[in-house]
């Protein structure tokens, strides 16, 4: 029986260094900085820290027991967003993790698709992230009703950059082929009406 908690802590706890980098909505970076993310389990709630090493300004979230808006697979990849969407707007995040290392995206669409992306490199092997030393131009590659960023080789960051209307089924997604030459892949998708889906392992 999986137990998204159990899952969650198995696969993500621990001290993480991490890199984030902003993406336009043309997939360019603008920006980027780093990070270090704490999550631990204490007293039976799960504590998560995030501390951005430029400022030292630091943002916690605490849990007991997994969100309802948030999906975890049984290889510790998650995401968080709302529970319903409409045309109007919406915050996807999604993290895939293998071993001492993770991929994650903040994926922010508006009016008209995708206005940002954050694409997040994470390690918790003891050293620093090691970003792109290049600012990031994503690949983008169609995909049916969706695009494909490729912001590292590797990585795809599926997403829906169309002026969607009422009744049009959405996604995000991520996956990454790891360096055991695993995919690693998470979907949050949500139906006609704007509902959550259960999780799926059809990519796209």
């Amino acid at each position: 029986m999986h137990d998204p908690r159990t899952a969650l802590l198995l696969h993500n706890k621990g001290l993480w260094q991490g890199c984030f980098m902003r993406l336009n909505s043309n997939g360019i970076e603008d920006d980027r900085f780093f990070t270090s993310l704490d999550v631990q389990e204490k007293d039976g709630l799960i504590e998560s820290c995030l501390t951005y090493k430029r400022t030292g300004q630091q943002r916690s979230m605490n849990f007991e027991t997994v969100p309802f808006t948030m999906q975890v697979n049984s290889s510790g990849a998650w995401s968080l967003g709302p529970s319903s969407v409409t045309p109007f707007g919406w915050v996807g995040e999604l993290s895939v993790v293998s071993g001492e290392e993770r991929r994650r995206i903040v994926a922010r669409y508006g009016h008209h698709g995708v206005d940002q992306v954050v694409f997040i490199i994470e390690t918790k092997s003891g050293g620093e992230a090691i970003p792109p030393s290049q600012p990031i131009q994503c690949e983008t590659v169609p995909c049916g009703d969706w695009l494909i960023w490729q912001p590292e080789p590797g990585v795809e960051v599926l997403l829906d950059a169309r002026d969607r209307q009422m009744g049009n089924c959405t996604a995000c997604g991520l996956r990454w082929l790891d360096a055991n030459g695993q995919h690693q892949q998470i979907v949050r998708r949500y139906d006609s009406t704007g509902q959550l889906e259960s999780l799926s392992d059809v990519w796209p």
